[in-house]
């Protein structure tokens, strides 16, 4: 028997257009994969804003409340032992409001609520308008700057 008329020993060739395909599929669910985890991984966004802010005080006795809400609106908790910070700029002479106690849910989607009150020397607060600045530190230690203005309404 000569070479020419031994019977090929190989695959068939729809076998091999179908292990061709299924290598090809596998390979396509591993980049995407991996294509997925990095782009959820890059796509985090620690973000925080501003939902309510108010300051009340009394012209008669001087006493001042500040309060102030803060909602978690990206996908990154806030840090769970890091408060915000908060300062208030343009409080009058002699008005001395100490950083608020928070309270609430850090995680995303979670409001924290944060309050503080002075009890004599802020009676010229009311209606004038007081620059608030929140630093906000996130779980994974990227921090965000808030800032607005309120305007303080009588007690």
């Amino acid at each position: 028997m000569s070479i020419r008329n031994r019977p090929s020993i190989g695959l068939s060739p729809l076998v091999a257009v179908i292990l061709l395909i299924a290598i090809t599929v596998a390979a396509a669910v591993v980049v995407a994969g991996v294509f997925f985890n990095l782009s959820s991984i890059a796509g985090r966004r620690p973000t925080a804003v501003i939902d309510q802010v108010k300051l009340v005080a009394s012209p008669t006795t001087g006493a001042a409340t500040f309060a102030i809400v803060l909602k978690n609106t990206g996908d990154v908790p806030l840090h769970g032992t890091t408060n915000p910070s908060v300062t208030l700029g343009g409080l009058p002479a002699g008005c001395t409001i100490p950083a608020p106690s928070w309270s609430g849910n850090r995680n995303p989607g979670g409001t924290l609520s944060g309050s503080s009150s002075a009890t004599s020397g802020c009676a010229g607060v009311v209606g004038a308008t007081v620059t608030v600045t929140i630093t906000v530190t996130f779980a994974d230690n990227s921090v965000q700057i808030l800032t607005t203005g309120v305007t303080g309404a009588i007690a």
